[in-house]
């Protein structure tokens, strides 16, 4: 089942202190204007990291252990932990298991990954082969995002990473 995580205030005021003092906006990951995909769903606002120090049930860990990170499906590998997406609806069907589990706890983090199409040709920016299984609909042709020609309709898609909290 998907679960919210605890707010780790003392380490939010702290970075917020810091952002005020250096100018920059920070916005904590439990801030509801990225909670926008549900419960359990956590959107990284600072590139593609997590930050798990935001919560208290990570509050003394330096990092979440490897097996919830990445060796959940293990040894079978039916199912990958992280990838990409086409959208939220995407993720929550493709996890529909763990979701259902009342006996499991688990957290997703997802990010938009924006098509910027004044980069194209510039053989720059984010690449299919670098963030996992793509679990879309779309039909990938090129190395880069900003490369692809999906239609004026397409904005984005969705790095995500399913997290098993212990």
């Amino acid at each position: 089942m998907l679960i919210n995580l605890t707010p780790n205030w003392e380490e939010i005021e702290r970075r917020t202190a810091i952002a005020k003092e250096h100018k920059f906006e920070y916005i904590p990951q439990c801030d509801a204007r990225l909670m926008e995909y549900g419960v359990g769903f956590y959107q990284c606002n600072l590139g593609f990291n997590f930050s798990h120090e935001e919560f208290l049930e990570f509050k003394d860990a330096p990092n979440i252990p490897y097996k919830e990170s990445y060796d959940l499906f293990a040894p079978t590998y039916h199912k990958v932990q992280y990838g990409v997406a086409d959208s939220v609806e995407q993720i929550k069907e493709y996890f529909k298991e763990e979701i259902a589990d009342p006996n499991r706890k688990y957290f997703i983090t997802a990010t938009p990954v924006w098509q910027d199409k004044e980069n194209k040709g510039k053989f720059d920016g984010w690449r299919w082969h670098k963030w996992g299984e793509y679990i879309g609909k779309l039909n990938p042709q090129c190395e880069y995002l900003d490369d692809e020609d999906f239609g004026d309709d397409f904005k984005y898609v969705i790095c995500f990473h399913l997290y098993e909290l212990k």
